[in-house]
Order: C-alpha cells, then structure tokens, then sequence
C-alpha cells in the first residue's frame, strides 16, 4: 500500500512540475512555447523513439516512422499555437488539456470500476469503465470549454449540446487511441514506459501520446472544412 501511495504521489508530484513549467511557458510567451515543443520533439526523436520501435537512428524506416509519429503531430501543435494563439488564447491548449482530461476521468473511473477491460493483450489497465469515465469528462469538460473557443470551424459546428456530446465522442475515441497505439509499440518490444523523464508518468510518449493524435484530428477538421468551402 504505501508502494501505491508513493507511486501515486510521485505522478502527482512531476505531472504538477510539468504542468506549471508547460503551460507557465505558454503564457509567458509564443516563442518560449514553441522552443518547450521543439525541446520535446527532440527528446522523443533521439531518446525514446528508437527505443519505442526498436529502429536505429541512421535508418531510413525510423525516419519514415519518425516523420508520421511524432514529428507531424508536434509540427502541427506548432502550427496551432502561431496561427490561432493571438486569435484564440485557449484553442492552441486545447489539445494537451481535452487529452489530459480523459486520460484523468479513464485513469480513476478505470481503478475504481474496471472489471471489463478493452484489449488486456495490449494494455491490461484498459477497461471500458475507464473509456467511459474519459467521455464523461471530456464532456462535462467541454460543455464548458467550448463555447469560450472562437476559433473557425469550431465556433460555428458546436453551438449545441448534442454537437458537443458527438464532438466529445470523437474526441474520447481519438485520444483512445493514441494511448492504444503507443501501447501497441511498447508491447512490441516489451517496454512498460517509453522513457523515465517523468517519474509516476513514464516518458514523453506516455504523456504526450493522446496529444499527438488529437492535434492532427483537429487540424484534419480545419482543413477538411478549408477544402469544402
């Protein structure tokens, strides 16, 4: 038992540094942001990646790889924060904060309830208690988050509670399975944790593989909305 506490005090403890130290950079300034973003792309690319797929640096497959995942997401994270920053001060957060959330509602919902898991051959602690705990706060959470977004398509597609429950739906789904596909990785080379970075967490994957792919699902809309205007 006090193994478990101290585990848990520890995540609690280094995902609150890195929350302060994350988004005290985002306040602070767009460039001081954008050099954190291009900190941790660095760190996954050169300390976790070739581990997670068990590539060599100087392969042209890892840098195939590498371009997809995370190099894409964390570009795209990029690009969010320059071009809606000034516009929409929350929008460029809202991927880390959305995922956080249901990694959060999942990660509790799932310990207290988590009898029938999704995939126990790839990631045991996965249960659709826990899925459905990461829905209902991302809904709650967006309910109301959403309407202080102005950004473009979003301002205009979520202007209703049921838009907003099927948005929170997607969004569930998406973040699902970003932490599915990571573990997929780990699995595949038998790894619990992409990294030791961050004690209670794990690496920069494990905290951040939610993340990338909501970015890109969020970017998808914008352009697929740009392309059918």
């Amino acid at each position: 038992m006090s193994l478990l506490k101290n585990e848990n005090f520890r995540r609690f403890a280094s995902g609150l540094i890195l929350g302060f130290c994350f988004f005290g950079s985002y306040f602070h300034s767009l460039l001081l942001f954008v050099f954190i973003l291009f900190a941790i792309l660095f760190i996954m690319l050169f300390f976790e990646l070739p581990t997670l797929i068990n590539l060599p640096l100087a392969s042209f497959k890892f840098w195939l790889i590498a371009f997809l995942y995370p190099i894409l997401p964390i570009f795209t994270l990029i690009y969010l924060t320059i071009e809606y920053r000034n516009i929409d001060f929350i929008f460029p957060l809202y991927p880390f904060i959305v995922s956080w959330v249901a990694d959060t509602g999942a990660y509790l919902l799932g310990k207290m309830f988590g009898k029938h898991k999704i995939c126990p051959t790839i990631s045991p602690g996965k249960s659709w208690q826990g899925l459905f705990g990461g829905f209902i706060s991302v809904f709650v959470f967006n309910i109301f988050i959403l309407p202080g977004i102005k950004s473009f398509p979003f301002v205009l597609y979520l202007n209703s509670l049921l838009a907003i429950f099927l948005f929170s739906l997607l969004i569930t789904v998406v973040a699902f399975l970003g932490d599915i596909f990571e573990s997929i990785l780990k699995r595949r080379v038998n790894i619990k944790d992409s990294g030791i970075l961050l004690p209670g967490h794990g690496g920069l994957f494990d905290r951040f593989d939610s993340v990338l792919f909501v970015a890109v699902f969020l970017l998808l809309i914008i352009w697929i909305n740009k392309i059918t205007l």
